[in-house]
């Protein structure tokens, strides 16, 4: 009778036993597989993130080289001695040119998210800092081309056409500078975002 019990016990103990090492890992696996679930979750919409942002980037950096390159084909026409016509459209040109992009940095403001997302040379910034150089060279080129207008000294006007010659260059160097840059940083995006899919 005392085995019987004890086996009854015994028995008892190990089926309770046994309930609770079974709950214990289901629960545990239960957690397990909802913690990945919501880690794939979490890495998607991350994922979908990056790309909306690296779409957003792609389109705005590479409408901006498009304008840089067509700005610096339009300095370096201006430095080419033309009629009054061919430069007042060029400079219409330019500021059609200046138009777009602003516009377009605004309409696309993700595009400002890129370092968030991705490695890129050109940060927020640096690229404020590359606006400004720009901006600076892009006013001293302006002013140089005013007194060259006004000069009344054939002397003078000389030296503010040389002057005005290497404004021009250091403008298109800048902005070849910064679409270099720009494609560098383009490249890196496309990279680490097809890194990103191979996981």
């Amino acid at each position: 009778m005392v085995a019987e019990n004890t086996t009854l016990i015994v028995s008892a103990f190990s089926g309770l036993a046994g309930a609770l090492i079974s709950q214990t890992l289901t629960g545990l696996f239960a957690y397990l597989g909802d913690r990945r679930k919501a880690d794939i979750d979490l890495k998607k919409r991350y994922r979908s993130k990056q790309v909306e942002i690296a779409e957003s980037y792609y389109y705005v950096t590479g409408e901006t080289m498009s304008i840089l390159k067509k700005s610096v084909q339009l300095w370096k026409g201006r430095s080419i001695p033309r009629s009054e016509a061919s430069y007042r459209s060029m400079t219409e040109s330019l500021k059609e040119a200046d138009a777009q992009l602003k516009k377009m940095n605004i309409d696309n403001w993700k595009h400002n998210l890129i370092g968030l997302y991705f490695n890129v040379s050109l940060s927020y910034d640096e690229l404020i800092a590359a606006n400004n150089k720009s901006h600076e060279l892009y006013l001293n080129v302006l002013d140089l081309a005013d007194k060259i207008k006004n000069s009344n000294d054939e002397e003078s006007r000389e030296r503010y056409i040389g002057q005005y010659s290497v404004g021009i260059f250091d403008l298109c160097s800048q902005y070849d500078t910064v679409y270099n840059i720009l494609a560098g940083d383009m490249e890196k995006v496309k990279v680490e975002l097809m890194k990103s899919f191979e996981l």
